[in-house]
């Protein structure tokens, strides 16, 4: 009788065992099962993101190549409009200064062919105080006029600006109504079971960086009309900025050019050429050709640094 339960206790403990371990196999095998039906959905979602995401896209393209069109033609009326108002005020201008620079040499021969007694230090001296104001006149017209056409210009890239927002603005709706603008969020593998397996583990990570790309590749799609205007009023500010250059280099340029044109002068006088010290003055002609060159050096060194600068700056802008 004790050899029978014995025999029956035998039994219990083998079979107990591999009831365990094939309910054990079979957990895995469900839970495995789950994994594979998740993967594929991920997959697939995954899937249809990439291709609503290549639609939206391409959508995106077309709608900003016909907009581009479309206001690049009204860009072109408004600058034919400005350049027929220009030649016209350009015209005014020029007439202007012709007559301003007729009277300029009226009032310089008159100033060296006057008489007068001998030509001391202090004469000299005055004669080019009269140069110098003659030719500040005549160099103050200039640049009046110059800002005149550049207010002008400026006046019309405003009204360009106004229109290529406009165009911003629609190209930013259509962004985000084929949502290039809004976040995507990670397509992650969730726990089955105890934990993540390894390859679920890889898949959150590549989908975490899938969606940055994702990001990237949108903000780049729309960087251009998201960062439009900040842009244009940047090359706004460069164009005042070149301006107000250009016209500081003329300025230190024309008071030596005035001091050049007014000792070659006396000196192409005949009836005064002997009266003055020659060798003072081409001492003096080639002080001013260092100083112009010195001038023209300082101004160029000022632009590369600019245009360095700009260059950076402009990838800023642009979300480069």
């Amino acid at each position: 009788m004790k050899n029978l339960y014995f025999l029956l206790f035998l039994s219990f403990a083998f079979i107990l065992p591999m009831n365990l371990a094939e309910a054990k196999v079979d957990k895995e095998k469900e839970l495995q099962k789950q994994r594979n039906t998740a993967q594929k959905e991920r997959q697939e979602s995954r899937n249809v993101r990439n291709r609503d995401l290549a639609d939206a896209t391409n959508s995106f393209r077309e709608v900003t190549r016909n907009l581009k069109t479309d206001y690049q033609a009204r860009l072109k009326d408004l600058d034919t409009e400005f350049e027929l108002k220009h030649v016209e005020l350009q015209a005014d201008r020029d007439a202007k200064i012709a007559n301003a620079e007729a009277e300029y040499q009226k009032k310089w021969s008159n100033l060296f062919m006057r008489p007068g007694g001998p030509l001391t230090p202090e004469t000299i001296k005055e004669l080019e105080k009269e140069a110098r104001a003659y030719s500040d006149e005549l160099f103050r017209l200039k640049k009046e006029s110059a800002e005149t056409a550049h207010n002008e210009k400026m006046a019309i890239e405003k009204q360009k600006h106004a229109l290529l927002k406009e165009m911003d603005e629609k190209a930013m709706d259509q962004a985000s109504s084929l949502g290039l603008t809004k976040e995507y969020p990670p397509l992650l593998a969730t726990p089955i079971g105890d934990e993540l397996t390894r390859s679920e583990q890889q898949w959150n990570e590549r989908e975490q960086k899938e969606v940055e790309k994702i990001q990237e590749r949108n903000l780049q799609a729309v960087s251009e009309f998201m960062n439009g205007e900040k842009l244009r009023e940047w090359e706004r500010g460069n164009l005042d900025e070149d301006f107000k250059l250009t016209w500081d280099e003329k300025s230190e340029l024309q008071k030596l050019e005035t001091q050049q044109t007014f000792f070659n002068t006396l000196l192409m006088q005949s009836a005064q050429a002997e009266k003055v010290d020659q060798q003072h003055i081409m001492d003096q002609f080639a002080e001013l050709a260092k100083e112009q060159k010195l001038i023209k050096i300082k101004y160029s060194q000022i632009r590369k640094t600019n245009e360095i600068k700009r260059r950076e700056g402009k990838k800023k802008l642009q979300g480069k």
